[in-house]
């Protein structure tokens, strides 16, 4: 596996539970190079920035943004919650057209307002998402 290229992270701003910026943290923990994907420029930008990441701005939802952030990346940790725009996000589609990912990881979670102590509430999102892993 390469390790001279970054690993793409999304959601590395970590506004939903913060796995994305853990992920970030990890992986520049060993040294790793890293493109922390986050929708925009603001303070947690600066903190990933501060850890050694490099920092793009773009949104799941737009092909060129995903198509922009995944150059010279081989690697990809895709983490979005799922949600009727998890099913809009491009960045699958996009690793899948490019061929050229030594790996790429999909997590997606459900949201708080869909679990409740004892279980979760069945989600068409969570469905449709479980189809759209590639």
């Amino acid at each position: 596996m390469s390790t001279g290229d970054p690993i793409l992270v999304t959601g590395a701003a970590g506004n939903l539970g913060g796995v994305g910026r853990t992920v970030v943290e990890l992986l520049r923990q060993r040294n790793l190079p890293v493109r922390a994907l986050v929708r925009r420029e603001d303070e947690r930008a600066q903190a990933l920035r501060a850890i050694g990441a490099e920092v793009v701005v773009g949104d799941l939802t737009r092909t060129g943004d995903i198509a922009r952030a995944l150059t010279g990346c081989r690697r990809m940790y895709f983490g979005m919650s799922a949600s009727a725009t998890y099913l809009e996000a491009t960045a699958a589609a996009v690793a899948r057209d490019r061929g050229n990912l030594e790996v790429f990881v999909n997590i997606s979670q459900m949201t708080v307002s869909q679990m409740s102590l004892t279980e979760m509430t069945d989600s068409p999102q969570q469905r449709h998402a479980e189809s759209f892993a590639p």
